[in-house]
């Protein structure tokens, strides 16, 4: 099968590698920045074309969409109205109406659509999900759940423009809420507080707590607030013990924050396994596609963590909880 990419930056790079190591071949690169696109296309030999002209291409089977947050659902109605699979990054879209209409416009078309939530394929966190099914901490009372760095930049510093990004709440704590949901089940209310600063710095800072429907209280940080780097901690309690990952063990260490306008422009969250677990949500994808079983993410779920995310930036626009 081949593969064509809208949105040539770091993430689509990242997926035009995955999609590249499993058998399929990219064919095509879009992208409103010309060179980025000629770029990316030519380190596989793909053709530099329009986001109009990879949908009228007869010889792609599936789209990569990877550009900013508030144009995902746009392409992917359109990708789905061309009867192309489709794989779209995180986070769905930026409002629960933009993805509630991406998946009439899919279901009605009676394509595949895939969003990457990935922390669904991190070994890590499947390895604690397998452990409290198993019942070995005991009944779950508490999560608490810590994920984010710098402020990053995107181009044409998109992140910075909160009423696009939706800040470090739609586009990092996502990750948690999805992962929340996955291994606990559906949130009953939400309670957030979040610092959306834009000068002299760019600063976000989220706190968020959940109810669960099942009882267990979730908390989750996300940060924007780091001078460097990029750093994951997850706690859950139980009954009869504790499970905790920490993506980075390491003594005390003082940072200096940066000048302005310094780091990359993006984190891409790593694990030191084999097989990188954003391949693994490729391979998971290709075997839907194949008919040989059922996606860990569908189209509901990727709507569900948006409407978590909006819910929690709602609680911290009133002040007040937010029932899901």
């Amino acid at each position: 099968m081949n593969v064509a990419i809208i949105g040539c930056g770091g993430m689509g790079a990242v997926h035009a590698q995955m999609a590249t190591n499993c058998g399929l071949k990219l064919v095509a690169c879009a992208d409103t920045r010309k060179p980025k696109a000629a770029a990316l296309a030519g380190r596989y030999g793909a053709e530099v074309v329009s986001p109009k002209a990879v949908l009228a291409r007869d010889d792609v089977d599936i789209v990569a969409i990877t550009t900013p947050t508030p144009t995902h659902t746009g392409y992917v109605i359109a990708a789905a109205e061309a009867g192309k699979a489709i794989f779209c990054e995180k986070p769905f879209g930026r409002t629960v109406a933009q993805c509630e209409a991406a998946i009439a416009a899919v279901e009605k078309a009676k394509v595949k659509l895939f969003v990457g939530h990935v922390v669904r394929f991190f070994h890590e966190f499947e390895a604690m999900k397998a452990e409290v099914k198993s019942g070995k901490i005991g009944r779950v009372g508490f999560v608490k759940m810590y994920r984010g760095g710098i402020f990053p930049r995107g181009e044409g510093k998109w992140f910075h423009d909160y009423a696009q990004s939706g800040g470090v709440t739609f586009d990092s704590s996502i990750h948690d809420c999805d992962w929340l949901r996955y291994a606990f089940g559906n949130a009953d209310h939400v309670y957030c507080q979040a610092l959306q600063r834009s000068k002299p710095e760019p600063i976000d800072y989220a706190a968020i707590t959940f109810r669960m429907e099942s009882g267990i209280i979730a908390h989750v940080i996300g940060t924007w607030a780091h001078p460097q780097g990029f750093r994951v901690r997850t706690e859950i309690c139980g009954d009869k013990g504790m499970l905790q990952f920490n993506s980075e063990e390491a003594p005390i260490s003082v940072l200096m924050r940066a000048q302005a306008g310094g780091g990359p422009s993006m984190i891409v969250p790593a694990s030191p396994v084999a097989v990188s677990p954003y391949q693994l949500e490729w391979e998971d994808f290709l075997g839907w596609i194949n008919r040989k079983h059922k996606p860990r993410v569908t189209p509901e779920d990727a709507l569900e963590a948006v409407r978590m995310v909006s819910a929690a930036l709602e609680s911290a626009k009133s002040g007040r909880p937010v029932k899901l």
